[in-house]
Formats: structure tokens, sequence, C-alpha cells
């Protein structure tokens, strides 16, 4: 049994995108798996998520998919194309190289929605301590978007790269039923856990919006809720 470690839920969701990732892609190849709610510094790393499989730990999502397809097989993705292998690649990196950070920056840095994240995510945090330790979380994650670069922008800036982003997604996603192709692939687990993580989470952000009003991601996430659905497993929240 796969233990894939990760952070505890928020608003009822898995509020991560690299780790609902690494659990929907586990769904899609049918690979069994149990989620654990671990802090950040038991991983390999520092980060989550991070697996233990037969006595391995695997850290990083892209390395734990990498090491499931080596270890279990390639189900999803053994037979795309050159092609589809690097439409893969560019939506992967733009989920996770640009549309991650304006999603970070919506729930830790405008205050609109940080006091409903604090809430989510601090929640279980003794009241004497919440506001110190979520004070503490906030400014570390403020140090990295301004290491990163967005934490430079002002806010229409960073909304406006970001629904770039699902603007382009979306384009890709109106080209085929699934991510690449006609078939789903790991580069489905990707794409929906970023779309789900902003459309599904419960912070009326600009990106929602944008999302929201866009047909064809709604359309795509339902297609993927539906095939979740036939693998079996546990149901994904609709939000």
């Amino acid at each position: 049994m796969i233990e894939i470690h990760q952070f505890a839920p928020g608003w009822g969701l898995n509020v991560s995108p690299f780790c609902l990732k690494v659990e929907i892609y586990c769904r899609l190849a049918e690979l069994p798996y149990q989620t654990k709610s671990t802090l950040p510094f038991k991983g390999p790393r520092g980060k989550l998520p991070f697996i233990i499989d037969k006595a391995h730990s695997v850290p990083d999502s892209g390395n734990i998919l990498t090491y499931l397809k080596k270890t279990y097989g390639d189900p999803l993705d053994g037979q795309l194309s050159e092609a589809q292998l690097a439409s893969g690649h560019m939506l992967r990196r733009t989920c996770e190289e640009s549309l991650y950070f304006a999603i970070l920056f919506s729930r830790w840095m405008d205050d609109r929605y940080w006091p409903k994240t604090r809430d989510a995510f601090f929640g279980m945090v003794p009241p004497v301590a919440r506001h110190l330790v979520a004070a503490a979380a906030r400014k570390g994650i403020r140090k990295s978007l301004t290491g990163q670069g967005y934490g430079r922008y002002p806010l229409a800036e960073v909304y406006a790269t970001g629904t770039a982003d699902l603007t382009a997604i979306a384009w890709q996603l109106d080209q085929h039923k699934y991510a690449v192709g006609n078939k789903v692939t790991s580069f489905d687990a990707t794409v929906y856990a970023f779309l789900f993580n902003i459309v599904r989470a419960p912070l009326e952000t600009p990106l929602k919006h944008a999302a929201s009003e866009n047909g064809s991601i709604l359309a795509y996430l339902e297609r993927v809720d539906d095939t979740l659905k036939m693998k079996g497993g546990p149901s994904v929240p609709s939000g």
C-alpha cells in the first residue's frame, strides 16, 4: 500500500495542488494508496508531498510519478506521442511554475482571502499560539513569493498573469477530451489538481471568477470527475 504523506485537509479539500496531483494520479492509474496528514518538516526535503512505498521514501510530486511509473508500469503515458508529451510538459510547467504562485498569492498575500486561509489551515492550532504560528507561516510565504517574483507584483498584475495562464490552459483543453488527447494521462492529474484548487476552494478570488466563467474549464473538471468515479476510490468533493 502506497502511503501519500500530505497536508491535512482545509475546507474539507486537499488544498495542495501537488499533493492532490499524486493522489489523482494513483486513482487514474488504479494504484492502491492511503493518505496520511503529515507536517512538512518530516519529509525528506522538508516539503510535501512525499510517499513511502516498499520502504522507499520518495519526495517531490514529479519524482513520485516517475517512481510509480518505473515501479508499477506506465498505463497512462506509455503510448503518448512526442507531440503529446511536449504539450503535456508545457501544461505541467504552466501550472506548476506560474499558476501555482498566483494561487499561493491569492490565498496568503491578498488580505481579502487571508483570513479564510488562516482559519482553514491553522484552525487546529491552540488559540493562544494560532496567531503567531499563522503570522510566521505567512511571513515565510511572503519571502518565498518575493524571491520568486510574484511577491513584488501589484495585485492586478498577479491576477492578470494567472488569468492568462488559465486562458492558455483552457485553449488546450478545447483541443481534446483530456489534457493532451482523448484518453486520460498523468498530465490530467496535474491540470485537474490545479484547476480543482481554484474552482472548488471557497475563496471568491479573481482566479476563481476567471476559471468559473470559462465553460471549457468547468466541462473538463466534470469529465475528470466522471472518470474518477468510474475508477472507484474515494469521492472528490465538489466544493
